[in-house]
């Protein structure tokens, strides 16, 4: 039993659980939804957004679930939040009293991320304040890791990688391992693919990097305030706009001179002509209007509900194949799955190389699903998930144990 937390109170909706917070401070809502019990370990992460909403949250949440499923992790989905300002300057007490109130779930069963308008620095020192070494503790618990195991593991996230770190770049390999699939599928080499992503935060950033590394010509970016897009189809210089991307504007394209591209308004990337667009930053991105007139080949959903489900069914009637969020979206999930499961330490190479493949099999497997059912990418995502197995009171990584 969990002991009784102030302010907190428990609901039931289409989740299994359902905790609702209100600050004693400022008077924010806050919510952990952990979308199913299914199994000893749910995961997922925290974001600060104002306006965020308890139905939000359960959508995140189960989202997660079925990114869990598609890739064969003997884990649930879980979300967390809080409606708040995120640049607000009481923004950290505001988290340390919100993950406090949660604290006993982060103990057994939930393992939290970074999500939006948070980084896993930021919430692992939250966590050290309140005795807990880690936002992923409940990992350690629920794999059986000692605490020396856990603690070389959890800190490879700290490993270099590129521009950033393995913790930063991990869901980015995911997003980038998607697009590769499709372009495969397509019959269009990494060369000559080209790519359009909104977004430049840590998850539109990673996937540029590794597409980048991978030949792929990216011909726009876009944040809240712009759009950079390139000039005749010369591809941007993403190596250059990384190194120039100051610390504490993440998320922020960075102005400067670019021959070879415009800045224009940030709605100018629904209107550029390439193979894949990547919605990586915010909700809801792709609605009805995009859907009718942009013009791609193929959508990769790296944002969490990126695509409403209307411009979803009108970009298949086009016959535009989106990958939807859970599969595009499990990165994240997926490097823990090669940082904890592996019997032996792995290197940052190791995990990345381990997201790279199963996410590219995960692709593959719903596009030939897709085509031999003839349905949606979606529908065959979900029907892959459905047939999933479950194993309850196992370890959520690695060979298939049960837990004690």
């Amino acid at each position: 039993m969990f002991p009784k937390t102030k302010n907190m109170k428990n609901t039931k909706n289409n989740s299994e659980l359902i905790l609702e917070y209100t600050d004693p401070v400022e008077g924010f809502k806050g919510w952990l939804v952990i979308d199913s019990m299914t199994h000893r370990l749910a995961a997922g992460g925290l974001r600060v957004q104002q306006g965020l909403t308890c139905e939000c949250v359960q959508r995140l949440a189960a989202t997660m679930t079925l990114k869990m499923r598609i890739a064969g992790i003997r884990a649930d989905g879980a979300k967390s939040g809080i409606d708040y300002d995120p640049s607000s300057p009481g923004k950290h007490e505001a988290l340390f009293r919100f993950i406090r109130a949660i604290k006993p779930y982060m103990e057994e069963r939930y393992s939290m991320g970074p999500d939006l308008n948070t980084t896993m620095p930021e919430l692992d020192a939250v966590c050290q304040r309140l005795g807990l070494p880690s936002i992923k503790h409940a990992v350690a618990k629920n794999q059986q890791l000692d605490e020396m195991a856990f603690a070389q593991r959890t800190n490879l996230l700290t490993t270099p990688v590129g521009h950033a770190t393995l913790g930063r770049l991990r869901s980015g390999a995911g997003v980038s391992a998607s697009c590769l699939a499709m372009l495969e599928f397509l019959g269009i080499p990494p060369q000559k693919g080209t790519v359009a992503i909104q977004g430049f935060g840590g998850l539109a950033a990673g996937a540029a990097y590794f597409l980048h590394q991978a030949g792929v010509r990216i011909v726009g970016l876009a944040d809240r305030e712009k759009s950079l897009v390139s000039i005749n189809g010369t591809p941007l210089d993403i190596s250059s706009l990384l190194a120039a991307q100051k610390e504490g504007e993440q998320g922020m394209i960075p102005t400067a001179n670019n021959p070879k591209a415009v800045y224009a308004d940030n709605t100018k990337i629904y209107d550029l002509s390439c193979d894949i667009f990547v919605p990586a930053a915010i909700e809801r991105a792709v609605d009805k209007e995009v859907a009718e007139h942009i013009q791609v080949k193929a959508i990769a959903s790296g944002a969490n509900l990126a695509v409403t489900e209307e411009a979803e069914q009108i970009l298949h009637e086009r016959a535009i194949p989106v990958i939807p969020d859970m599969v595009a979206g499990c990165g994240g999930s997926l490097s823990m799955e090669g940082l904890y499961g592996p019997e032996n330490l792995p290197t940052a190479e190791e995990v990345l190389a381990h997201v790279d493949r199963k996410t590219r099999n995960i692709v593959t497997t719903m596009l030939q699903r897709s085509q031999q059912d003839n349905i949606s990418p979606r529908e065959a995502a979900l029907r892959l998930c459905a047939e999933a197995p479950l194993y309850p009171d196992t370890r959520p990584y690695g060979s298939l144990e049960k837990t004690s």
